[in-house]
């Protein structure tokens, strides 16, 4: 009986919920809805690179283009290690074990 109460409320809430969706009033609610949360964004995104700007810290953006251009670095990097006849680093690093016991003390 509770299975069959629950299908009908679902059913019933699936039909209201389509024709709400349907309408204009709903579209015009949910773009103004949109429009809203993009200028929050926007306005809170100012708001933080101002205030970096003011406690002279790097934004986002710019710590994101200093990783770029250290990437770009380290591949320079790597090839003139690599004409020069040098290996890399990184070619004997050992991996860590994948378990989930802690790894043994050293004595």
């Amino acid at each position: 009986m509770f299975r069959e109460m629950l299908g009908e409320w679902e059913k019933l809430a699936n039909s209201v919920g389509d024709g709400l969706a349907k309408s204009d009033e709903f579209s015009r609610f949910m773009h103004g809805a949109t429009t809203a949360q993009m200028n929050t964004q926007e306005a809170i995104s100012g708001m933080m690179a101002r205030a970096l700007a003011a406690a002279n810290m790097p934004s986002r953006a710019e710590i994101e283009d200093l990783s770029a251009r250290l990437a770009r670095m380290e591949v320079m990097l790597a090839r003139i290690e690599e004409r020069l006849g040098g290996a890399p680093e990184r070619a004997d690093r050992p991996k860590p074990s994948r378990t989930r016991k802690p790894p043994a003390a050293k004595a």
